[in-house]
């Protein structure tokens, strides 16, 4: 199984239209956020459009929420025979972030396209193997979500063999399909005996998974948690952050803040296993959106992210207390976030009661 990692948006970027530019049969590519500004430097719309007009099966799942594409964009594409969708579901999103060309290679974790983020840091792996199988069968299920009807598509979503390997796909459907990224980190976290690196751009974690880090930090294992300094989208961010930072630094969780926009979403566990891909730690990717992953015990390429994550921290500085005052309402602001996450909850088990009439 080969794969390669990139660290930074635009590389990325890069990396992707050179694979589509090279597909010779089929280019399947879902998005969270896709943004039409980027053509001056990296033309998604274009290459697309002309892959589409020289015979390839070109399929496009953009979310409804998150993308914004211009009716001109929206026409060049369609006109050329591309089939874009867009996800639209009641309060749900798809956060992926996917581009499988020729069946074959895939690429996934937390890179977007719009031209704010061209120069951020983040992460993204390029896969090949039978792992693209899986991934496959993902991404049909959303274009069958998303009204796509083409069988070279649908032919895939079909039940697979459990996956053997050291790099396995993981995706994340609530309520569907019982919440595999809760289950996940749950576990890890509960089972890991020297040291958790995470990283993330946005915290907000459920209340299970600050209790899991609060006894994990307590019974000595080394818990380090790498995020955006300042949070430059969205702003608010940055107040949620920083209340989560001041409550769990005082239970001897490290967080060390990066000078540049970090977006890279993953988790290292005693440098033995990990995950990487779309996911933040916060409610809405734990407990509400489409996401997905890889999750691996390749020594190779865990070497190589906790060399990444070294270097974002060499890159950083440590949270202190003095950079947040208390305030008198943080009560009252746990209290609120405490009836949001069972908001949410509540929600599920509602869709998963109709979605199974």
């Amino acid at each position: 199984m080969r794969y390669k990692i990139y660290t930074k948006t635009e590389k990325a970027w890069d990396a992707m239209l050179e694979t589509i530019s090279r597909a010779k049969s089929s280019i399947l590519f879902e998005m969270y956020i896709f943004v039409d500004d980027t053509s001056d430097t990296h033309d998604f719309i274009e290459i697309l459009r002309k892959k589409a007009l020289s015979g390839i099966k070109v399929k496009v799942i953009f979310d409804s929420f998150g993308s914004e594409v211009s009716d001109n964009s929206i026409k060049k594409l369609r006109d050329a025979g591309v089939e874009l969708l867009f996800f639209k579901t009641l309060f749900r999103v798809t956060h992926r972030k996917i581009l499988i060309v020729d069946e074959h290679i895939a690429f996934i974790g937390g890179i977007n396209i719009k031209k704010f983020f061209k120069k951020w840091d983040d992460l993204l792996i390029r896969i090949e193997g039978k792992i693209v199988e899986h991934i496959l069968r993902s991404f049909a299920h959303i274009y069958k979500d998303s009204g796509g009807k083409d069988k070279f598509v649908l032919k895939h979503d079909k039940v697979l063999p459990i996956q053997k390997g050291k790099i396995w796909f993981l995706e994340h459907f609530p309520p569907k399909n019982s919440f595999r990224l809760n289950k996940y980190y749950r576990d890890k976290i509960e089972l890991a005996k020297e040291k958790i690196l995470i990283s993330t751009p946005y915290f907000m974690p459920n209340h299970w998974l600050i209790k899991a880090l609060k006894k994990a930090s307590k019974r000595g294992v080394r818990v380090e948690i790498i995020m955006p300094r300042i949070a430059t989208n969205p702003k608010i961010a940055n107040f949620f952050n920083y209340f989560y930072m001041h409550k769990l630094y005082k239970h001897g969780i490290k967080f060390f803040l990066t000078k540049e926009m970090l977006h890279s979403k993953m988790m290292l566990v005693d440098e033995r296993e990990g995950i990487l891909g779309s996911q933040n730690i916060d409610i809405i990717s734990f407990d509400f959106n489409m996401e997905s992953g890889v999750f691996f015990t390749e020594p190779g390429l865990i070497s190589e992210l906790n060399q990444i994550a070294e270097n974002w921290k060499k890159d950083s500085v440590p949270y202190s207390p003095k950079m947040r005052d208390t305030h008198l309402f943080d009560y009252f602001l746990e209290f609120c976030f405490g009836v949001f996450e069972h908001i949410i909850k509540f929600y599920n088990k509602l869709t998963q009661t109709l979605t199974t009439k």
